[in-house]
């Protein structure tokens, strides 16, 4: 008797002791915006008054990184990085489409260290297979245009908060602000679709925004860039919302609290490239008392590959084997940390399922591309094609050479480009072909063939043929058969993509190494 009351002592304080540690760990809120381009947002420059105040008082609170970047420059391809510390060519996600992976991701190392996982609006596009319970504990999908408004976000995260209270664990939560995706506020499709019933707290004018260098200034592009920056007020407007009932909340400061935008505006040269303003992204890390604030960080290129390794190594907790990415947990400490002096990112398909293959490194100040596809056989698509700036580019095309030269840059590309990003952060100037540019060019195209290799890129073949157009046609062609097949059969993350409607659809995607 005196042996089990001992073991049964035992077992209790071992309880005890687990819910102390749980309780004690910090607790990780992710909040994501969806198409903010990196410089949409005062405290990373944008100039228009009172844009994004709760973003910015975010930045005050806590480490700002300006060199900061995405690996995919499309939605759930993105996403997934964050989740996995893999680049989407190895974990699979490099299109809209489920896939089967053989490695645990972010929310279930969580779950098995204690945590209750959440994710509050695109869980699909933040997770790799449809089982979802596998990743998230609490799973949260609005309904129609309520992803549009702030007060839904706040509630949803009360909601959220209030089973961590039940289960008394600390917490994982991803937020998923749909602002300033597509269709933008004052868009016809947003008034159809009941979206602008939620009205930014302050509705800028067309006199007050300015058009993008890498876009026409032309009237029809500024008012679709209104509507956008509009729509950014808009997001602004969620995460203040969800700041304030963290902040009204007694998890407060014990929660890390990191904020990114998933990739660029969803306009011509931004979102779908892998140019800066496709990839490049605001970063925000607040933790009271542990992190500086009103730190800026310069010196280190982080990436969605690093995010993973670090969240894990700020909560204390042992990370699995097989991720790409580095913690820079030391960076937000003030150490000395010795990053990487270059960042990869890719495009692989559309939502659609059409494949444009590209592949960029990157360092401070140089950018080289490689379009697998820019044979001039293959002309671009994605959901840009149906905006109001494409169209104006498109139709102007016809008439205005400097237009055309542009758009025609935006359809067909180069297989190789060549940026200082520098001098030429828009990326207007492709140096490839300039003679005081080859040896950067060919130490950059070593940096990302070494990458290729290491990571088992199946875009690695077409790259050794990046001299050859019929080789590189041929290897289209063959990805676009793949391609179609997948469309055909596997089980997808929208509801209908090239082949028509994916409702019927079982088939999860499984990595070949091969491919």
């Amino acid at each position: 008797m005196q042996r089990i009351y001992f073991i049964t002592l035992l077992l209790c304080a071992f309880g005890l002791m687990m819910f102390a540690s749980s309780k004690n760990k910090p607790n990780v809120l992710f909040i994501t915006v969806d198409d903010m381009n990196w410089n949409s947002i005062g405290a990373y420059g944008c100039q228009i008054p009172e844009i994004t105040p709760h973003i910015d008082r975010l930045a005050e609170e806590g480490m700002r990184f300006e060199q900061a970047y995405v690996q995919a420059s499309n939605c759930s391809p993105s996403r997934s990085v964050f989740q996995t510390s893999r680049y989407p060519h190895q974990s699979g996600m490099r299109g809209f489409f489920y896939v089967e992976a053989g490695f645990k991701t972010l929310p279930e190392v969580l779950k098995e260290s204690g945590y209750i996982t959440g994710v509050i609006n695109k869980s699909a596009d933040s997770s790799l297979s449809p089982d979802f319970e596998k990743y998230w504990d609490v799973k949260i999908d609005f309904k129609g245009a309520e992803k549009r408004s702030a007060i839904s976000y706040g509630q949803q995260l009360e909601e959220f908060l209030s089973t961590v209270e039940q289960e008394k664990q600390a917490f994982y939560c991803v937020v998923n602000v749909a602002d300033p995706h597509k269709p933008f506020f004052n868009d016809a499709k947003s008034k159809k679709q009941g979206f602008d019933a939620f009205v930014p707290s302050k509705v800028f004018s067309v006199d007050e925004v300015d058009v993008p260098a890498f876009l026409p200034d032309a009237p029809k592009v500024k008012q679709e860039v209104l509507n956008y920056y509009n729509s950014v007020k808009r997001g602004d407007d969620c995460v203040g919302a969800i700041l304030e009932v963290l902040k009204k909340s007694p998890y407060h400061e014990n929660t890390i609290v990191i904020f990114v935008s998933d990739h660029g505006m969803p306009l011509p040269f931004a979102k779908s490239s892998v140019y800066p303003n496709g990839i490049r992204t605001q970063w925000i890390v607040a933790w009271p008392g542990e992190v500086e604030a009103g730190a800026v960080n310069t010196d280190n290129m982080i990436s969605a590959i690093d995010f993973m390794p670090t969240v894990l190594d700020m909560i204390g907790v042992k990370p699995p084997s097989g991720m790409e990415g580095q913690s820079f947990y030391k960076a937000m400490k003030r150490k000395d940390l010795s990053s990487s002096e270059y960042v990869f990112a890719q495009f692989d398909e559309n939502a659609g399922g059409v494949p444009r293959p590209s592949r960029t490194v990157l360092t401070k100040k140089y950018g080289y591309v490689f379009n697998a596809w820019a044979t001039g056989k293959y002309p671009f698509k994605c959901s840009a094609d149906a905006y109001a700036s494409h169209k104006y580019m498109k139709a102007q095309a016809t008439s205005n050479q400097e237009v055309k030269e542009r758009y025609e840059h935006w359809v067909y590309r180069s297989v190789e480009e060549l940026y200082d990003y520098e001098k030429d952060p828009d990326a207007l100037h492709n140096l490839i072909d300039d003679p005081a540019c080859k040896d950067i060019a060919e130490k950059l195209r070593q940096e990302l063939e070494s990458q290729m290799q290491a990571t088992n890129d199946y875009v690695l073949s077409a790259f050794k043929v990046r001299d050859n157009l019929n080789a590189l046609n041929q290897w289209m062609q063959e990805e676009d058969r793949k391609a179609i097949q997948r469309a055909e059969q596997l089980r997808w993350k929208r509801h209908k993509n090239r082949s028509g409607a994916t409702k019927g659809h079982t088939q999860l995607y499984q990595l070949q190494l091969n491919e």
